[in-house]
């Protein structure tokens, strides 16, 4: 029997199983807990996120466009980048990023978390962060702080030459993009089952069946990874998006040009897509059932915020 058969067996009967199958630990867990100095990189990497000076004038980090509350987007249409260059893509979440084989909207060549995190801020189309063939001025930036220093230096402990010369831009990238591994969705309340209404368990029925959503949006990252035309103003193939938090990621599609989660239903054209059409109940309760993946707890979880300063923390724990 097909698996995927069976996996919406599960679903649409209500059963917690399905979601406990999906709970287990994935390979992001993992790979955090067998690395060594993984732990290291990956508080080195949480600090470098947050920080301004990966940016041209100080005024963006990577959180600045990925902010917690919002599940990792920014609640807008696109985000202007230092120069105020308007956005061309909706900023995507990065909840469960490190499961993902394709890491931007349009581009399948983007592979790995490490190709991802550069494109902020050294790339020029658009332009974001501004700091395009600027690479020595931000290690000259970073090793000008004895704290950063120190991080580098237990996070890479192998790494050849002094303690200044850990701090590389290769470095910075691997950090950031083990801190963004650990920044795993699988707690909302369809995983857990505490708390699913029975309008949500209605939506279930209507997303695992009628609305042939897992088509596309396939458990337990909710999307195929695939790209698509799902109507005819998208001129490209698009990435399928992943729907954990989408509650919290408005505006939604590429470009952020719909508003709500009721726009983005309709707005997949039956002729590219085969979605049948749904009646305002249907939609209603599969709008319920897209409200359970919000995950409460990945958006409070102090070891994604904002930490304090890098000297603050180092000297703490000395």
């Amino acid at each position: 029997m097909n698996l995927k058969i069976i996996f919406a067996t599960f679903c649409i009967i209500g059963t917690s199983t399905g979601a406990l199958l999906y709970a287990q630990p994935r390979k992001t867990e993992i790979h955090s807990a067998q690395v060594p100095a993984a732990q290291e990189k990956i508080k080195l990497g949480r600090y470098l996120f947050y920080d301004g000076d990966l940016s041209k004038d100080g005024s963006m980090s990577c959180g600045t466009c990925h902010r917690q509350k919002h599940a990792f987007t920014d609640g807008n249409k696109t985000h202007p980048g230092v120069n105020n260059d308007e956005g061309i893509f909706n900023v995507p979440t990065l909840g469960n990023i490190g499961e993902f084989n394709h890491l931007t909207w349009e581009n399948q060549n983007v592979r790995t978390l490490e190709q991802h995190a550069v494109i902020p801020i050294t790339g020029t189309i658009p332009v974001e962060m501004g700091m395009n063939q600027q690479e020595k001025e931000i290690e000259r930036r970073i090793a000008a702080n004895p704290c950063y220093v120190e991080l580098f230096n237990k996070a890479f402990p192998d790494a050849q030459g002094d303690s200044k010369n850990k701090v590389t831009i290769d470095h910075i990238i691997q950090a950031i993009s083990d801190f963004e591994r650990t920044l795993i969705t699988n707690q909302s309340i369809w995983d857990t089952k505490k708390g699913f209404s029975f309008e949500m368990q209605q939506g279930e029925t209507i997303f695992f069946g009628k609305g042939q959503c897992t088509n596309c949006h396939t458990p337990p990252l909710f999307t195929d990874q695939k790209f698509y035309k799902i109507n005819d103003h998208i001129k490209s193939e698009i990435r399928t998006p992943t729907l954990r938090n989408i509650e919290l990621t408005a505006p939604y599609f590429h470009d952020g040009s719909i508003a709500t989660i009721q726009e983005a239903i309709i707005g997949h054209s039956p002729s590219k897509t085969n979605v049948p059409k749904l009646s305002q109940q249907e939609i209603n309760e599969l709008i319920a059932f897209l409200n359970s993946l919000t995950d409460q707890k990945f958006i409070t979880n102090p070891n994604f915020s904002l930490p304090p300063a890098v000297c603050e923390k180092t000297k703490s724990s000395k």
